[in-house]
């Protein structure tokens, strides 16, 4: 539904009184001014796609019989195709209704958690698209059923108001400046709060996503001394796996506050307090297992532990943790 045209303009005068933003030399400052807002809408379009592309998978799961029963009790259609983009699509919007709620509080363009929910948004709703599809069989790939239309509108979420690549690195620029400036305390503090929060909210996942942050700040604490920061792949992952843990983070806050029945008015009421608490311990176990073992992979690929140091930063990103925290 995006009516994208070419346009060429052609010898035409443009005197200096139409200058947009009335500042010669400001245009990349002045567009970033409203990158906050812009890329929340943005990752409100994923979203509402990808749900949209989701809800019709479910809906078509619990009539569709196969093998004497419907999809719907099925674990290897429910458990790959429903429940992950689910949790992650409930993760982006905690990040966005967060990032939305901060911003008319007054707390300014909040850029970076615009990208870290545009980014994540945009990436959840094109997976979950593409699930649909698969999750109707041959229909899918059909006018019929809406999921393949929803996946073509859904794919530009990921590249228009910067690409994902770019909010990768905006996101892992940024948080590497704050990593710097609190000599590696800027996530290690955050998962403090979250296991305080969590001692009095124990069921919403909040010591899991804690484990994500720590293992977050170890990670980037590798790359420091290691300088793997110089190439530029090591950044656009860390940018991902900040993505995730910020999210699983924000999903673990929503969840609670859902708890206490403390939720904006604007808030989407899709799941109750007892979804949204399953939904924050499966994401923020998979956040968790994601920054640990592509951190991991990322630090021993790019020359940042040899062998002699390779149990020195698994016990650093608390793998055995994170592994029992699997339990259940």
């Amino acid at each position: 539904l995006s009516n994208t045209a070419a346009l060429y303009l052609d010898g035409v005068p443009v005197e200096c009184d139409a200058l947009v933003g009335g500042a010669e030399g400001q245009g990349l400052l002045q567009a970033q001014q409203v990158f906050g807002y812009t890329r929340l809408m943005v990752a409100a379009f994923g979203l509402g796609a990808g749900w949209a592309a989701l809800d019709r998978a479910i809906a078509y799961s619990t009539e569709r019989i196969q093998a004497g029963g419907p999809l719907s009790e099925k674990q290897g259609y429910t458990h790959k195709l429903i429940v992950p983009h689910a949790a992650r699509l409930e993760a982006a919007r905690a990040m966005i209704e967060e990032t939305a709620e901060r911003i008319d509080g007054g707390e300014g363009i909040l850029g970076t958690e615009g990208a870290v929910a545009k980014y994540m948004a945009s990436e959840a709703g094109n997976a979950a698209a593409e699930a649909a599809i698969q999750a109707h069989g041959g229909y899918g790939y059909t006018r019929e059923y809406l999921v393949e239309k929803i996946k073509r509108d859904v794919r530009i979420t990921t590249i228009y108001e910067g690409t994902s690549e770019i909010m990768e690195m905006t996101i892992a620029r940024d948080r590497w400046q704050e990593h710097l400036k609190t000599r590696g305390r800027y996530y290690h503090d955050r998962a403090d709060a979250l296991e305080a929060l969590g001692s009095g909210r124990p069921g919403v996942g909040a010591g899991t996503a804690a484990l994500a942050l720590h293992a977050l700040a170890e990670v980037l604490e590798w790359c420091r001394t290691g300088r793997l920061t110089r190439q530029q792949h090591v950044l656009l992952r860390l940018g991902e796996l900040i993505a995730y843990a910020e999210c699983a983070e924000a999903l673990c806050r929503r969840a609670a506050r859902a708890a206490d029945g403390a939720l904006s008015p604007k808030a989407d009421p899709r799941f109750d307090a007892a979804g949204l608490t399953v939904l924050a311990r499966v994401f923020a176990r998979d956040a968790a297992l994601r920054v640990a073992w592509e951190g991991l992979r990322l630090v021993r690929g790019a020359g940042g532990a040899d062998d002699a140091r390779l149990l020195e930063l698994e016990a650093a990103l608390r793998l055995h943790q994170i592994a029992a925290a699997e339990a259940g």
